[in-house]
């Protein structure tokens, strides 16, 4: 770990793969190639960490405290759920809107889109209702329908922060896997900082979305907490 992602929230419209190939050279380095960068940003100017397991654990608690949400990008998320929340509401006064995913555990990056569920009773899936309101709302820069996917979506950029939204309809078991995660994560408190060092590692390579031939944020957390049931 020598080089951090950590971007502004309004600086997160970017081709991933040319920017993480441009600025990380993390991800062009040959494994076990040694390489030196003189700015580390978790690492304090006066501290050094030793060779081993123990200056590798030391490490991981510093970059842990460096890019955990901050108050700031935790207060933009809810305000960002707020308005989706008032916009679906003024349509549907008797759904249930909810989060799940990384917003929902804490375990988001600052790159992390924001995952939302609106839970009701429609004979169809109301996907262009919803992006039609969100549109005349004024709250999105950019709005796409995924209606062939698997899980079909609405995706929406936040205007005000640039934050990414993707929102799903009646996939109650998202959320009920968010809270099974909160339970894991009661159960190993370590739990978060193997994950947040894992997910940088995966997002510098670009092999944090499934699509792309990466791994989800879901099946890295149940990896992680396998290696800890085995290994505690």
């Amino acid at each position: 770990m020598t080089e951090s992602l950590h971007l502004n929230i309004s600086n997160q419209n970017y081709d991933q793969e040319s920017y993480v190939k441009f600025r990380n050279k993390l991800a062009t380095y040959p494994v076990g190639q040694d390489f030196c960068l003189d700015d580390i940003p978790w690492k304090s100017s006066d501290k050094s960490y030793e060779l081993g397991v123990f200056g590798l654990q030391e490490e991981i608690k510093d970059f842990f405290e460096y890019i955990k949400p901050t108050p700031e990008e935790q207060f933009a998320r809810e305000v960002v759920v707020w308005k989706i929340k008032q916009v679906v509401h003024c349509m549907w006064p008797h759904c249930q809107v909810d989060v799940f995913g990384s917003f929902k555990t804490g375990l988001y990056l600052p790159t992390s889109d924001v995952d939302m569920v609106i839970l009701g009773k429609w004979d169809a899936l109301p996907l262009r209702t919803l992006e039609r309101a969100l549109s005349r709302s004024g709250i999105s820069s950019e709005l796409k329908v995924l209606d062939k996917a698997s899980v079909p979506i609405v995706k929406m950029t936040d205007k005000e922060t640039g934050l990414r939204v993707d929102i799903s309809f009646n996939m109650m078991n998202s959320v009920l896997a968010a809270v099974m995660i909160q339970e894991y994560m009661r159960d190993y408190p370590y739990l978060p900082y193997l994950v947040f060092v894992l997910k940088q590692f995966l997002l510098q390579r670009c092999l944090n979305e499934v699509w792309t031939g990466g791994l989800s944020s879901y099946a890295l957390i149940l990896m992680v907490v396998r290696f800890l049931q085995v290994s505690c």
